[in-house]
């Protein structure tokens, strides 16, 4: 038996072998381009590349909220600004040294863990409520977090920030883009876990019908408190590794208007993204997460340079705009339309603009909140 032919007969039936070979060379380009490319390209790629997995992370955590039950946030900068603000105060140690690596990884613990605390006191208290009032009581609470919590003085380093200096194993920004991977890793595999648990079908009966839901036994208290426990818990450890990223904590970040502006983009990109499609979500995220970086590219080689530079903090914010009322009007199923397939190719199955199950592609955006 030739190589050739060999490699025909274990490959999956009906799967023609060149198939297989475009399949690698995908997998070897994009492990490339998330892997390596940063830090070949140097200077502050790596740290514009850790913002993009940060944004990954919150794109996640929104997909377990949004994703699976149908629950608009529209406070989630509030889970991530508690997880910024813990991360910070645990490691700080007021000095110019690295921060122990038992201090930073009690520090992600804690993050999440006080996120997911007050995901869960916001899932408590608006229980009963759905759609347009639901994302109404997310953004006040967004707001109030801001307000009462992230300007308290000795939290926030009497408003001049609190330093969050990394550990030495990840001092440089490369390091700590590939721990930022690491973690995007180990919350997809969560994720993923929980789609296929009891628990991920229980929430996705939510979505359908909470009354449904209710009449097959399903505790709808319980499992929406976990959805948001879950949702806040990623949100916070991003919110620490937004910490670290930049070494400091300010709360300015998360309050007044660029707090609503962050809230209002992390819930453009899982709409973009693709309501119920991981894939989807992740591409979105990270492009929301580059989006500046991209802009600026941009704008340095058109003639536009000066227009963006007297407008920047608004241009993103208009793109995003634009984007989500294209998703909606016109590819109601987002980018998880056009990944999907290509996700499910490259896990050796057909291409196919057609889904398999209620499972594996998006859902049309609904905007009826």
């Amino acid at each position: 038996m030739t190589a050739e032919a060999s490699l025909a007969h274990h490959a999956r039936p009906g799967t023609p072998v060149a198939s297989w070979v475009g399949r690698v060379i995908v997998w070897l380009g994009l492990g490339y381009l998330v892997l390596l490319l940063p830090g070949a390209i140097g200077g502050e790629a790596s740290l514009d590349a850790s913002q993009a997995a940060i944004y990954v992370l919150i794109g996640l955590s929104l997909h377990i909220l949004i994703g699976y039950t149908g629950q608009i946030s529209l406070g989630h900068q509030a889970f991530v600004g508690t997880g910024s603000l813990v991360a910070a105060n645990v490691v700080s140690t007021g000095t110019s040294h690295a921060a122990e690596p038992v201090h930073f990884g009690l520090s992600l613990v804690a993050a999440a863990a006080a996120a997911a605390a007050a995901a869960v006191v916001l899932g408590a208290v608006a229980l009963r409520i759905t759609g347009l009032y639901l994302a109404l009581v997310t953004l006040v609470f967004g707001s109030v977090a801001a307000n009462a919590i992230f300007s308290i003085s000795s939290l926030n380093g009497h408003e001049a920030g609190v330093t969050a200096l990394r550990p030495a194993s990840l001092v440089t920004d490369y390091r700590f883009y590939l721990f930022c991977l690491l973690l995007i890793v180990l919350v997809m595999y969560v994720d993923i876990q929980l789609g296929k648990s009891k628990t991920g079908r229980a929430l996705a009966a939510l979505q359908e019908n909470e009354l449904v839901a209710q009449a097959f036994a399903v505790n709808v208290m319980k499992f929406k408190l976990i959805a948001f426990a879950l949702s806040g818990a990623f949100a916070g450890l991003a919110g620490a590794l937004y910490t670290y990223r930049v070494q400091s904590f300010s709360d300015k970040n998360f309050s007044g208007t660029p707090g609503f502006n962050l809230a209002l983009i992390f819930v453009v990109m899982v709409v973009v993204g693709g309501l119920g499609s991981r894939a989807g979500v992740v591409v979105a995220s990270a492009f929301f997460g580059l989006i500046d970086v991209l802009l600026d590219l941009a704008a340095k080689h058109t003639f536009m340079a000066q227009y963006y530079s007297d407008h920047k903090q608004y241009v993103s914010g208009l793109i995003g705009a634009l984007l989500l009322l294209q998703t909606v009007i016109l590819n109601p199923g987002g980018l998880g339309q056009v990944v999907d397939p290509v996700a499910r190719w490259l896990r050796g199955g057909r291409f196919s603009l057609h889904g398999h199950g209620p499972t594996s592609g998006s859902r049309a955006a609904d905007v009826r909140a």
